[in-house]
């Protein structure tokens, strides 16, 4: 039987061994999600101060939204426009940081070797996966958005319904982090679809979510420094993380490997 535990330190040192003679390909991976969240930030603050300028009422509402998505829909509700652009661009980025983390994995796994590194961080935009991504990240956005459609009917007890309903979406969050690249397997192998992926993803960190939420705060120091270094350290840090994330997911998926047959 194989160990629920999955030594932090030593899944570290792997990544830094496998970005060993790769960090410029690692880097090049991750480039094209910070250009476009810094496009998502920049429409996202436009849609607000439009929201801010037409309905001040809905300030609040706005803040408290939980998701880009809901705030995209919610601010297009409020200010008369469409915002279908805002949307396609949100699902855009959504679906990049799924194909990032699958070119990670990837990368972790050099399949394939040789890969141009920006072709390697879109791949998830194949024919194979894109349809895939694009449903599960949608279905977790959705879920996501449940304290944030709730807060909208002003009801003292949906407050409180809403302060438990965060402790609870952070498990769920923590329970759906593998989905993409579960989807990636299951695509791979043709043996099931996007909510096949995300059933799979809870029961396979069943018993590892406080194991992943730790190593998730064990980054927090780094992100402290990056911050204060002006951002600097992010194309370090962000390969160094991200493929720690997807040796964790091979790691577990070792030690569930039924869950894939």
């Amino acid at each position: 039987m194989q160990s629920m535990h999955i030594d932090r330190g030593q899944l570290k040192n792997q990544a830094k061994e496998k970005l060993h003679k790769h960090w410029g390909e690692a880097i090049l991976v991750g480039f094209l999600p910070i250009a476009i969240m810094f496009i998502v930030v920049i429409v996202t603050i436009i849609g607000a101060m439009a929201v801010v300028n037409t309905q001040p009422d809905n300030i609040k509402a706005l803040q408290s939204s939980g998701t880009l998505m809901t705030q995209t829909l919610f601010s297009s509700s409020v200010g008369g426009g469409t915002n279908l652009t805002d949307l396609i661009v949100i699902l855009l980025a959504g679906v990049m940081g799924a194909s990032t983390s699958i070119g990670f994995l990837t990368l972790w796994r050099r399949e394939p070797r040789q890969l141009n590194p920006l072709l390697r961080s879109l791949i998830g935009f194949r024919p194979e996966y894109i349809g895939g991504l694009l449903v599960a990240y949608i279905v977790i956005q959705l879920i996501d958005s449940i304290p944030t459609l709730l807060g909208l009917i002003n009801n003292p007890a949906i407050n409180v319904i809403n302060f438990v309903l965060l402790f609870v979406l952070l498990v769920v969050d923590i329970g759906l982090s593998q989905t993409f690249l579960v989807w990636k397997d299951l695509r791979d192998t043709n043996k099931g679809g996007a909510l096949t992926a995300i059933r799979i993803s809870w029961q396979l960190m069943a018993g590892f979510k406080w194991q992943y939420f730790v190593m998730k705060l064990s980054f927090l120091g780094w992100w402290i420094l990056t911050f204060l270094l002006l951002f600097i350290p992010y194309f370090w840090l962000y390969p160094y993380q991200s493929m720690t994330y997807v040796g964790f997911y091979d790691a577990l998926k070792s030690r569930k490997p039924e869950l894939f047959a």
